[in-house]
């Protein structure tokens, strides 16, 4: 079986994070969900289950598990960050030394200091309920073809870790009619996109999307810290 491996040259020690959240720590996180991921795909596939991508079949339920794991997992590995305690409370990580938060044991239901997390394949378009203002890691994965042999499967993999502090101007609404059973949501518009790959944690170049002048510039941010990347792509180191 496959195992994802942690790619050193598309790690950012330089990104922005809050709250006394270090680089490092998205590091541990993603080693973590990586070692979690082999040892439960190894278990399954020895009790001939097939792997946790064949059991949960569904993309959303898939995003789930990972975007669970690794937000368990970063607040694992930050002595400055705490699991939100309540079951879909906003947002999912609490800062620890937040006293109104510590005096309500961690258990809130919408607060205004913390990360939320969200978890996709998708390059773009990710979705909320509300137009929310906070700090937001996105977790972004690739995995393999469903239809490949089991152990040739190619492993679930995070090619992008992005960050950013969006405001409610960065999405859009969408309501519904008052007969109308839709989901209500609100999607990241182009200003929330801009914040949160202009400051990626993790990235995998060929994971990077956008357009014009800011493709250009997504990938010059990504040759400074990227030697690999650097040395292949010239035009795209600045000085």
């Amino acid at each position: 079986m496959r195992t994802p491996e942690f790619n050193d040259d598309w790690f950012n020690p330089n990104a922005d994070l809050p709250y006394g959240v270090e680089p490092d720590e998205i590091r541990t996180a993603i080693e973590q969900f990586y070692a979690f991921y082999a040892d439960l795909n190894q278990f399954l596939m020895c009790e001939d289950h097939g792997r946790i991508e064949t059991v949960l079949r569904a993309n959303n339920a898939l995003s789930d598990f990972i975007g669970n794991v690794a937000t368990e997992e970063l607040a694992q590995a930050s002595d400055s960050l705490i699991i939100n305690q309540k079951q879909d409370g906003f947002p999912d990580i609490l800062p620890i030394d937040n006293e109104t938060y510590a005096d309500q044991a961690y258990e809130i239901h919408h607060g205004g200091d913390g990360i939320e997390t969200k978890c996709s394949k998708s390059s773009g378009g990710w979705q909320a309920h509300n137009n929310e203002e906070a700090w937001f890691i996105v977790f972004r994965y690739e995995r393999g073809d469903p239809e490949d042999e089991i152990d040739e499967m190619d492993p679930i993999r995070l090619v992008q870790v992005l960050a950013g502090r969006l405001n409610a101007d960065d999405w859009s609404h969408s309501g519904r009619g008052e007969d109308s059973r839709r989901t209500i949501t609100s999607s990241i518009i182009s200003s929330g996109m801009y914040k949160l790959r202009s400051n990626p944690v993790y990235e995998d170049p060929a994971a990077i999307t956008g357009r014009g002048t800011e493709l250009v510039e997504y990938k010059q941010r990504h040759a400074q810290f990227d030697p690999a990347f650097a040395d292949a792509h010239p035009e795209f180191v600045t000085e």
